[in-house]
């Protein structure tokens, strides 16, 4: 009897552990939005931003994001701002002989839906995940080649 007792008291403190959340997702908007370069060779990539409704504990820190296959740290903007900077294989200029050269952005082995994404945090120096599903796309930023000619 007690170590069933004991077995029901460990699950329920493990379960409640690993469903630790550091922000609530609904004080998280995030969205994203792809761009391709106007010339050949100028890259592309994903622009991942994330708005707080509230400024995060001096303890805790935004550090990365898991994002379609990629893990990118953040940028900090402002304290309710930030943002992450993916580079994708499309539009890459190569070097001359060399077909196998392409930058592009840590991976991630991860799989996530579309529209959901993990974030990072670290609070007192340990690291914590947190999933998110209310990911939302912009329009592309589609850059022009040239500037117009009047």
């Amino acid at each position: 009897m007690k170590n069933s007792l004991f077995l029901v008291v460990l699950l329920m403190v493990t379960s409640c552990a690993s469903q630790y959340k550091i922000v609530n997702e609904t004080s998280i908007l995030a969205s994203y939005e792809s761009w391709v370069a106007g010339v050949r060779g100028g890259g592309s990539g994903i622009n991942f931003h994330v708005v707080l409704k509230t400024a995060l504990g001096e303890e805790i820190e935004l550090k990365k994001v898991i994002f379609k296959g990629y893990e990118v740290p953040f940028q900090k903007q402002d304290n309710l701002h930030f943002m992450a900077m993916i580079k994708t294989p499309s539009n890459q200029q190569k070097l001359e002989g060399d077909d196998y050269q392409v930058y592009t952005s840590p991976k991630s082995t991860v799989e996530l839906s579309v529209n959901e994404a993990i974030l990072v945090f670290s609070k007192n120096g340990k690291e914590y995940q947190q999933k998110i599903s209310n990911v939302t796309e912009k329009p592309a930023l589609e850059y022009p080649s040239s500037k117009p000619k009047f």
